[in-house]
């Protein structure tokens, strides 16, 4: 498959790249070059565009978007990870690169789109419940419940979530999973009972991802990135029937 990797340059991008690059045919996109690896330098928020690489040319006029012809899947990972970024930088890496990006892949008929969400799109509902849903037996989000952010950085990932669900409504895209990772750190967190109970580890958000980027179902999917710590705040029965996942990491015994 042709995989376009938007963030590639980041932290769970260099994974995905390692991951993904022996059976897939990668297009790599970031702001800054991927390295060691032939990739486009691009700003999503415009059509501004780099292209650089061993025996490759440069150019400044053409919009990027083109690139996404003849893709099988587009994984975007690109956006701005902190959450107390201003709305500013919010809007234009966030909202606005995503934007593009969904709409760059309807144009040239991309047939799916994983969208890396996060769990600031539900952080609403998680303190609604706390602390009961840190709790083994205790409430849990599942993937049928609706956005619902506490910051600017929740709201672009919520934003994200719904205008994937409307491409797929209309037709424009057949398939957009949105993903909402927990708290991805290579080791638990140690001193943030929160944290530790959100974590996803590498291992895991690597094969969650492959799953997602490789599945061959329709329609618009919910599913949760997090390790099987029992105290996760997260119901993954839908991601692991939907993917045939399970995750293997636990950040209470790591």
């Amino acid at each position: 498959m042709r995989v376009v990797i938007t963030g590639a340059a980041g932290r769970i991008g260099a994974l995905m790249v390692e991951e993904l690059g022996e059976d897939h045919d990668l297009l790599l996109i970031d702001r800054v070059a991927v390295p060691q690896r032939k990739s486009v330098i691009a700003d999503l928020a415009t059509t501004h565009t780099d292209v650089l690489g061993r025996a490759w040319w440069r150019f400044r006029s053409r919009s990027w978007m083109h690139l996404f012809e003849g893709a099988d899947v587009v994984l975007h990972l690109a956006a701005d990870m902190r959450n107390a970024a201003p709305w500013k930088a919010v809007l234009r890496d966030n909202i606005e690169a995503t934007w593009n990006v969904i709409q760059a892949a309807a144009r040239y008929r991309v047939p799916r789109m994983v969208f890396a969400s996060s769990n600031w799109a539900v952080r609403g509902l998680e303190q609604a419940l706390a602390p009961a849903c840190y709790q083994p037996c205790g409430p849990k989000i599942g993937a049928a419940d609706p956005p619902q952010p506490l910051s600017a950085y929740g709201i672009s990932k919520a934003l994200g979530e719904q205008a994937g669900r409307m491409f797929v409504d209309q037709g424009q895209l057949r398939s957009f999973v949105a993903v909402r990772i927990g708290a991805y750190a290579p080791e638990p967190y140690r001193s943030d009972d929160r944290l530790r109970a959100l974590w996803i580890g590498s291992s895991d958000i690597r094969t969650l991802l492959q799953r997602c980027v490789e599945s061959t179902a329709e329609g618009f999917h919910v599913v949760y990135g997090v390790s099987a710590q029992p105290t996760a705040p997260y119901d993954l029965t839908y991601t692991g029937d939907f993917l045939s996942w399970k995750p293997r990491q636990n950040a209470l015994n790591e």
